[in-house]
């Protein structure tokens, strides 16, 4: 299974545009779709990868710098199944009307060995949001892709645990959420978070630099750097 990096903050070369958000490509399955459609749509164009032939879209949660591209992607491709948690599908359902909208509720298979996490309660900036995070299984282990890490990573890692007893975690992958958190706290989350077993790092987006660099120090050859434009290759 092969990960691609349509859109994040930075870039891999000058064939791409970066910024804010996250947009990763799986198999016929994106999730998310970036601060700008014109920005995942040239991504799209200069990876030689066709709208057309996308299958599902997962929105992890509403923010607009994760679902601006979808809208322009619809027009492309009105067949798209649309993966969302309510509190998007409330905000939006007028626009979804014609459209084939999922709305997620709890865990489940949303394509071959690619599962949703299902709605986490969250907040951001004292507001109430719903976030969902993938799941993607090998026979021996899982990966993890988060988009922005609300609802907290240890939450994030437990559930995945749950779900999938037994199996350890090759990858934790995503925005974690850390661009304005006290240092003393991220210091104790990534030092879990390495405790809990998981074999290899990947932040991007809102994690911040001071914590991504903490993650490079801690698992030194197993810290894997996203750039828009670059694949990752989970088995």
């Amino acid at each position: 299974m092969t990960i691609k990096i349509l859109f994040d903050k930075e870039k891999l070369d000058s064939r791409f545009e970066s910024g804010w958000g996250i947009s990763y490509l799986l198999g016929d399955m994106l999730f998310d779709t970036g601060e700008k459609p014109e920005y995942l749509l040239h991504n799209m164009k200069a990876l030689g990868i066709n709208p057309e032939e996308l299958k599902k879209v997962i929105i992890s949660h509403n923010h607009w710098d994760h679902r601006a591209g979808l809208w322009d992607l619809l027009k492309i491709n009105k067949d798209l199944e649309i993966y969302g948690c309510s509190d998007f599908f409330d905000e939006f359902k007028d626009k979804l009307k014609g459209y084939n909208f999922i709305k997620i509720e709890a865990s489940k298979e949303i394509g071959k060995n690619i599962y949703t996490t299902g709605p986490f309660k969250a907040s951001h900036k004292g507001m109430p949001i719903l976030e969902q995070s993938l799941i993607v299984q090998n026979k021996d282990s899982i990966s993890i892709i988060c988009a922005c890490g609300h609802m907290g990573l240890i939450d994030l890692i437990n559930k995945a645990k749950s779900l999938f007893n037994g199996l350890k975690i090759n990858l934790l992958l995503g925005g974690f959420h850390f661009i304005e958190a006290d240092m003393r706290m991220a210091q104790y989350v990534v030092s879990q978070i390495k405790k809990s077993g998981i074999v290899k790092i990947a932040p991007a987006h809102c994690t911040g630099n001071e914590v991504a660099k903490l993650f490079k120090d801690l698992y030194g050859k197993n810290f894997i750097t996203i750039k828009t434009g670059t694949e990752i290759e989970l088995w």
